[in-house]
C-alpha cells in the first residue's frame, strides 16, 4: 500500500479535508486525473488514494487511512462492478460498516441501479456525464453534494477558533495506534472535550514536516509525549527534533507544558518503558504518567492545561456546534463519530439553537456521515429545521433586518418536499413544495425581484415534475407553464445564457406532455423554439454540454418528424444530431459519448430503411453494432449489452429487407442470446419483457412456432403484475393461431 495525494497546486494536506479516492486498478490512469479535477475545482480538499492497488498491504494501515476520511469517492465503471478488486470488496464495504460518506460517481450510463444492487446499498449516485438536458448538471449536483459533506476552509477556521486550547501529541509514527489511544484518553474527560490536538495525519514519504512542526508548536499549550520502548530508538525524530524543540520553549518562554505518558496493552503484551533510559535520552523530561493509572493521568493533563493560558468558551449552541463537527471530521482532533453526534443534536435541541447544527445532522442522516443511513431521521430532522426557521420568518422582521429568514424557510421548505419525494411520499412532497412556492412569492423586498423569479421558476419545474410522475398531466403542464412564463421574462430582460438555457429546459418539458399527449404537433412547436434557443447558446459557446443539448432537442424533432411520417426531415434532424455526437465522441472518448453516437446511427439507419435507403442504413447499423459490441467488450456493461442487442434486432431488419437472410438470422441469434443472458443475471420485468420482444422479432423472421411460444409465455407470467403488456400477449397468440 502507498498512500499518496493530490490538493490544489499540490500544496500541503494538513488541515484539508481529507477525501478517499477508490476505483478499478484499470481504470486508475483514467479515473483518477479526471475525478480528482472534478473534486478539486470545488472543494480545497485533499484527495487521497492508493499508488499501488493491486500490491500487498496491511489491513490494520489500510483501515485506519479510511477511518480519517471525511468521503470516500467510488469512481464506477463495469469492471468496478463486475470483477473481484480490493477497491470494491474491502475500501468501500469499510468506508459503508464505519458510516464515512460514499459518493458513487458514474463513468458509464446505466449503472445506478446496478451499483446499488451489487454493494447491496441505496445510495445517491451521480452521472459523471449527463446527456439529458432536463437533468440537473453534473457539476451542480457533486458542488451540491460536496457543501453538505466537508467543511470549507472558512468554516475550519472557525472551528479551530472554537478550542478551549492547543495540544501538540509527539510519537514515533511506528507508535501511531498507541497515539490514537492517548487522544481518546484525553478526550474521554469530559474536562477536556474542546481541547485540539495536533498530530501528524500521514506520513507522506520525503515531506519535510519542520515547518509544519514549528508552525503547530507556536499556538499549543501542552506538549504529549507518547511513551514507548521506541522512543529509546537512538536519533529517532522525537528524539532529534520535538523533544528537544519542545524542552527549549519551556526553559525559554514558560509558556508550554510537558506530560509524558507511557502507553502499553497488557492484553497485547506490549512492552513497557525502562524509565531510567528514558531519563537519560530525553534530558529534563517531567515525571512520567501511566494511561492505566487515568486518576493521576488527569490530573497531571488538568494541572498542565490549568498552568497555560486556556481560553474559556460560552457554551453556546453554536460552540457546541463547531466541537461536534471537529469530531465528525477530525479537525484538530481524532474522528469520534459517536461524540460528534451528541454535540449537535444538543446544539440543534438547545431553547436558542443553533440552526447549522439542524442542517448537519439532516446531511449526516442522508448521506450516512457519521451515522447510518436513515432518510426516515433526515425528514425528522428536516421538519425540525423548517420549524426553526418559520419561527424566525414569522417573527416579522423588516426589510433592513430580515436576515434571510424567509430564503431560508422556502429553501428549508423545498429540501423537505425533495426528502419526501425520494421517501415515496408524493402527496406530502407535493404540499411542502406548494408551500415553498408560497413563500417564495412573498420574499420580493427580502431577496429582489429577479432571485424571487428564479426561485419561483425553480419550484414551478420541481412541482410540473411531481404532477407528471403523480401522472397529473394538467397541473404538471399548468407549472411547467409558469415556470416557461418566467423564464422567458428573465430571457428577454437579462438575455444571459443561463436565462436562455432555463427556458430551452421549460420549452423541452412543456413539448414532453404535449408529445405525451399525442399532441404531435404542438410538441414540435415547442421543440422548435427550444432547438432555436440552443443553437443561438451553442454557437456563442461551443462547449460540450451546449452541443449536447442541441443533440438531445434534434433527436426528439426526429422523432416527432418520424411519428408524423415525414421521413425526409426526421432523416435531416437525425443526420445534424448524428453530426453533433461523432464529434463529441472523438473528442471526449468517453464510453458514454460513443453509445449516445452509435444510438443516433441506429436512429439515423431505422429512417433510412424506411425510406427505402437500406443500404445506408445497414452501413449506418453495422457502424453503431461495432461500437456498441466495443463498449459492451471493455465495461461488460449490462446498459452497453441492452443497447449492443437492440442494434443487432434493428441490423437484422435492414439485413432481412435486403433478402440476405443468413446475415439477418446470424444477427437475431445474437440478440437471442445477449437478452437471455442479460435476463438470466438480472431478471427484471424490463429484461424479460425485451427478451420475449426478440423471441417475437426472430419467431415473425423465422415462423418458428416454438420461439414464438417462449415468447407468450413470458408475456403471460408478467400480465398479473404488468397488464400493459396484453398487447404483446395478443399478437403473440394471433400470429400462433395464423400458422396452425
Amino acid at each position: 500500500m502507498k498512500l499518496q495525494y493530490i490538493t490544489r497546486g499540490m500544496g500541503d494536506a494538513r488541515g484539508k479535508p481529507r477525501v478517499f479516492l477508490a476505483c478499478h486498478p484499470e481504470d486508475r490512469d483514467r479515473a483518477i486525473p479526471l475525478i480528482v479535477e472534478d473534486l478539486l475545482r470545488h472543494a480545497n480538499c485533499a484527495v487521497w488514494y492508493d499508488a499501488e492497488p493491486t500490491a500487498e498491504y496491511d489491513d490494520r494501515e489500510l483501515r485506519a487511512a479510511i477511518d480519517e476520511m471525511q468521503l470516500f469517492v467510488a469512481a464506477v465503471s463495469s469492471k468496478f462492478l463486475y470483477t473481484d478488486h480490493r477497491a470494491r470488496d474491502v475500501e468501500l464495504k469499510y468506508a459503508l460498516e464505519r458510516h464515512i460518506p460514499v459518493l458513487p460517481i458514474l463513468l458509464e450510463s446505466g449503472l445506478s441501479r446496478e451499483f446499488n444492487r451489487v454493494t447491496d446499498t441505496k445510495l445517491q449516485v451521480v452521472y459523471r456525464t449527463v446527456s439529458d438536458p432536463t437533468a440537473t448538471p453534473y457539476d451542480e449536483v457533486l458542488d451540491t453534494y460536496l457543501k453538505s459533506v466537508l467543511v470549507g476552509d472558512e468554516l475550519a477556521e472557525k472551528v479551530r477558533d472554537a478550542f478551549d486550547a492547543y495540544v501538540f501529541l509527539s510519537y514515533r509514527k511506528k507508535d501511531r495506534r498507541h497515539a490514537q489511544r492517548l487522544m481518546h484518553l484525553i478526550h474521554e474527560n469530559k474536562s477536556f472535550r474542546d481541547i485540539a490536538i495536533w498530530y501528524d495525519e500521514f506520513l507522506v514519504p520525503g515531506e519535510d514536516y519542520n515547518d509544519a512542526i514549528r508552525d503547530a508548536f507556536e499556538k499549543s499549550g501542552l506538549f504529549a509525549l507518547a511513551v514507548t520502548p521506541s522512543l529509546l530508538e537512538p536519533e529517532n525524530y522525537v528524539m532529534r527534533v520535538e523533544f528537544p524543540l519542545a524542552r527549549d520553549r519551556r526553559k525559554e518562554k514558560g509558556d508550554l507544558e510537558i506530560v509524558p505518558v507511557e502507553l502499553y496493552e497488557t492484553a497485547l503484551g506490549d512492552p513497557r518503558t525502562d524509565p531510567e533510559a528514558l531519563q537519560s535520552s530525553y534530558d529534563e523530561i517531567p515525571p512520567l504518567q501511566d494511561e492505566h493509572r487515568p486518576t493521576e493521568l488527569n490530573k497531571a493533563l488538568l494541572d498542565a492545561l490549568n498552568r497555560i493560558s486556556r481560553r474559556e468558551n460560552d457554551g453556546s449552541a453554536r460552540h457546541r456546534f463547531f466541537i461536534g463537527l471537529a469530531y465528525l471530521c477530525g479537525i484538530d482532533v481524532e474522528v469520534n463519530r459517536d461524540r460528534a453526534l451528541s454535540l449537535l443534536e444538543s446544539a440543534a435541541r438547545d431553547p436558542n439553537p443553533c440552526f447549522d447544527a439542524t442542517e448537519k445532522l439532516v446531511d449526516m442522516y442522508r448521506n450516512a456521515d457519521g451515522v447510518a443511513r436513515s432518510m426516515e431521521k433526515a425528514i425528522e430532522w428536516q421538519r425540525v429545521l423548517c420549524a426553526q426557521y418559520r419561527t424566525e420568518y414569522e417573527k416579522g422582521h423588516s426589510p433592513d433586518e430580515h436576515l434571510g429568514f424567509g430564503t431560508r424557510y422556502q429553501r428549508a421548505l423545498t429540501l423537505l418536499s425533495d426528502l419526501l419525494r425520494e421517501a415515496g411520499n408524493a402527496p406530502e412532497a407535493i404540499a411542502c413544495a406548494e408551500k415553498a412556492l408560497a413563500v417564495s412569492r412573498t420574499l420580493t423586498d427580502e431577496v429582489g425581484a429577479r432571485e424571487v423569479d428564479r426561485d419561483t421558476a425553480m419550484l414551478c419545474n420541481r412541482l410540473g415534475g411531481l404532477y407528471r410522475d403523480a401522472r397529473k398531466i394538467d397541473r404538471a403542464e399548468e407549472y411547467y407553464r409558469q415556470s416557461m412564463d418566467i423564464y422567458a421574462r428573465l430571457a428577454r430582460e437579462m438575455g444571459t445564457a443561463r436565462a436562455r438555457r432555463d427556458l430551452s429546459v421549460s420549452l423541452e418539458r412543456l413539448g414532453d406532455i404535449a408529445r405525451k399527449r399525442k399532441d404531435l404537433q404542438r410538441a414540435q412547436a415547442l421543440y422548435i423554439q427550444a432547438l432555436e434557443l440552443r443553437q443561438g447558446l451553442a454557437e456563442a459557446d461551443p462547449n460540450s454540454r451546449a452541443r449536447r443539448d442541441l443533440s438531445a432537442i434534434r433527436t426528439k424533432l426526429g422523432n416527432i418528424k418520424k411519428a408524423q411520417g415525414d421521413y425526409d426531415a426526421a432523416a435531416g434532424d437525425y443526420g445534424a444530431a448524428l453530426e453533433l455526437d461523432r464529434v463529441l465522441a472523438e473528442e471526449t472518448r468517453t464510453w458514454q459519448a460513443k453509445d449516445d453516437y452509435a444510438i443516433s446511427l441506429v436512429k439515423l439507419g431505422d429512417v433510412q430503411r424506411t425510406r427505402g435507403q437500406t443500404r445506408e442504413a445497414v452501413e449506418l447499423q453495422r457502424k453503431a453494432v461495432e461500437i456498441f459490441r466495443k463498449n459492451a467488450d471493455e465495461t461488460d456493461s449490462p446498459e452497453y449489452r441492452k443497447h449492443l442487442a437492440a442494434g443487432l434486432e434493428k441490423l437484422a431488419k435492414s439485413w432481412d429487407c435486403l433478402w440476405l437472410r443468413e446475415q439477418a438470422e446470424q444477427c437475431y441469434r445474437q440478440a437471442v442470446s445477449l437478452r437471455e443472458a442479460i435476463a438470466r443475471e438480472h431478471p427484471s420485468s424490463v429484461a424479460r419483457h425485451e427478451l420475449a420482444t426478440v423471441y417475437f422479432l426472430f419467431a415473425d423472421f423465422a415462423r418458428d412456432a416454438d420461439m414464438m411460444q417462449r415468447a407468450l409465455g413470458l408475456w403471460e407470467e408478467l400480465l398479473p403484475r404488468h397488464p400493459e403488456y396484453r398487447v404483446y400477449a395478443d399478437n403473440a397468440r394471433r400470429m400462433l393461431s395464423k400458422w396452425q
